[in-house]
């Protein structure tokens, strides 16, 4: 399906922003996600492209993140606790190494990431949730992968969170940078207070450099009552992850409750206002927040009204800034959403698949744009898109 903004055209929205630099922002544009009113709607669904799905590999294994590696290998994580390396046309193969994890409700083998200088070191990064049922916590490893191998050698943990016994909700989405610096999600663990208490990490998106240290210039490093680690905090359930190596911005989506999924521009040491300032829902139907906005939090770019999408991953690729595309898979919307931003305007979405793959855990680009998807039921497919719909130029993870 493809959504068109009622207010503004792309090309407008492209010359404001080009006039008003960087100080210029919008209000945060939503989907209205059932049947409502016509004015209410921030996007007017139709039709979109027609879009094929080529099956690359599977069935894995309860599923969750897929790493693109120069090669044109994949690794896939699956969350009981294996890592596999997948060849196009061949079999996959168990990676060696990993880390022992806690396989528990949301948690266990989470997210893998790939060092941008790959190619000279061989490095990758895992997320995971390890512990037991009492007591958990999540840790990010670094590792080399031995392709010869297929093995991780010389692994380090260079992140762990404090503990907690809760074991769901707990996010673990990782995006680095490209200049030595690592970013992971947390989410709330059902416990909302959680994302408004600096001393604790959970509900925050963190910062650390890559060697496992804590940045100097992290905002609350400063101050006794914040953990130095956190770099936005006021977060749900962080589920898609993405830093834009062309324009330096962060991107991150995550779950509301009913309804209120949103997709924010992560700034440097904002409060994205959960669970004081929400667009959602009480599952029981109730307002969560007495306003949806309240000053000193940050404003979604994008949300999704009144049921929830759910999303999951999250790739970012800019061709030519200040134009953006953000690909988001998603699991109660069974589809792929893709956003077109300009600035931090979005300025149309397309739902390509809706209710044909089932459930959407993850979504990768490549440096060619082509567009990979991890689905539930454990296959990985690439998309085939219509040749308008392929946006020619470099790929940024």
């Amino acid at each position: 399906m493809i959504g068109k903004m009622t207010c503004a055209s792309s090309a407008s929205l492209l010359a404001l922003f080009l006039a008003a630099g960087a100080a210029w922002a919008c209000p945060p544009t939503k989907t209205w996600t059932t049947t409502g009113p016509a004015e209410d709607a921030g996007f007017v669904l139709a039709e979109g492209p027609s879009v094929t799905a080529e099956r690359i590999a599977g069935p894995f294994e309860v599923p969750f993140s897929v790493a693109l590696l120069p090669d044109g290998s994949f690794l896939v994580t699956e969350r009981p606790g294996r890592l596999k390396h997948v060849k196009p046309g061949a079999d996959s193969h168990e990676v060696t190494g990993v880390p022992a994890v806690l396989y528990l409700a949301h948690g266990g083998l989470l997210d893998v990431a790939v060092d941008p200088d790959f190619n000279s070191n061989g490095i990758v990064y895992l997320s995971y949730l390890q512990g037991n049922e009492k007591e958990s916590t999540m840790r990010v490893m670094k590792a080399r992968f031995d392709g010869q191998s297929e093995t991780l050698v010389d692994g380090q943990v260079i992140f762990e969170s404090n503990p907690a016994p809760k074991h769901d909700q707990i996010g673990g989405r990782l995006a680095l940078t490209g200049d030595g610096y690592l970013f992971l999600s947390l989410g709330d663990l059902w416990e909302g207070e959680r994302a408004q208490n600096l001393k604790d990490l959970r509900g925050s998106i963190v910062r650390i450099r890559t060697d496992g240290s804590i940045p100097d210039d992290n905002p609350f490093t400063l101050r006794s009552d914040a953990r130095p680690e956190i770099w936005s905090y006021g977060h749900r359930n962080p589920q898609g992850l993405a830093y834009d190596r062309v324009t330096g911005m962060l991107w991150s989506h995550e779950h509301g409750a009913q309804g209120g999924d949103e997709v924010n521009l992560i700034k440097r040491g904002g409060n994205y206002g959960w669970p004081l300032a929400t667009y959602s829902m009480d599952y029981s139907g109730r307002p969560i927040a007495v306003n949806s906005e309240m000053p000193g939090t940050e404003l979604p770019i994008h949300y999704w009204v009144p049921l929830s999408v759910a999303p999951s991953g999250l790739a970012v690729y800019t061709a030519q800034a200040p134009d953006t595309t953000l690909w988001i898979s998603t699991l109660a919307g069974q589809m792929v959403v893709n956003l077109t931003v300009v600035g931090d305007c979005v300025t149309s979405e397309r739902h390509l698949l809706k209710e044909r793959l089932g459930r959407i855990r993850d979504v990768r680009v490549d440096e060619n744009g082509a567009v990979y998807i991890l689905t539930g039921d454990g296959t990985l497919y690439r998309l085939l898109l219509e040749p308008e719909d392929v946006v020619a130029g470099k790929t940024h993870l």
